[in-house]
């Protein structure tokens, strides 16, 4: 395939900084920057079968970063080409005529700040810091018919009656 050979002419330009060989994990730094990538570094996991770039994904075959990280470890990066990808050269489409947009998948979830969060609903809370001169002294519950003190409105002597 004519994008995986260009792909490799690019392993030069890159070093890969951790190796775990076991778990099939690298992560390769790009010494040259392209002027469409922000990131310089990259995470390959070839047991996942991802990628940052997210072109391993999305493409079905190895980027560039991923052929850097099996040259590193002496693996064969043969048996991570997808059969789609390999029917698509033998059909004469190519996949690789523009940029792909990233699937979702591989985008890093946002956590956010729970005490950043409004009140959904209720009463607004209650941001008002009291102090001495705001203390309410303790009073008996009054009645709210005639305001004395000892009894409520339910329990009132001077509640209005029905026998008439």
């Amino acid at each position: 395939m004519a994008a995986i050979e260009k792909n490799r002419e690019g392993i030069p330009k890159m070093r890969v900084t951790h190796c775990d060989r076991r778990a099939s994990v690298f992560v390769v730094e790009e010494l040259e920057l392209l002027e469409d990538w922000l990131q310089h570094s990259f995470r390959v996991q070839l047991a996942v079968g991802t990628c940052e770039c997210g072109l391993f994904q999305t493409l079905h075959y190895p980027c560039r970063h991923v052929l850097a990280g099996c040259a590193a470890a002496s693996i064969k990066w043969a048996p991570y080409v997808h059969p789609e990808a390999v029917q698509g050269v033998r059909n004469g489409v190519s996949s690789d005529t523009g940029r792909v947009p990233m699937a979702g998948v591989v985008w890093t979830r946002l956590r956010l700040n729970p005490l950043m969060r409004r009140k959904a609903i209720g009463r607004p809370v209650f941001t008002r810091f009291q102090n001495d001169i705001d203390e309410v002294e303790r009073q008996e519950k009054q009645c709210g018919l005639c305001r004395q003190a000892g009894h409520t409105r339910r329990a009132c002597p001077n509640q209005p009656t029905d026998e008439a």
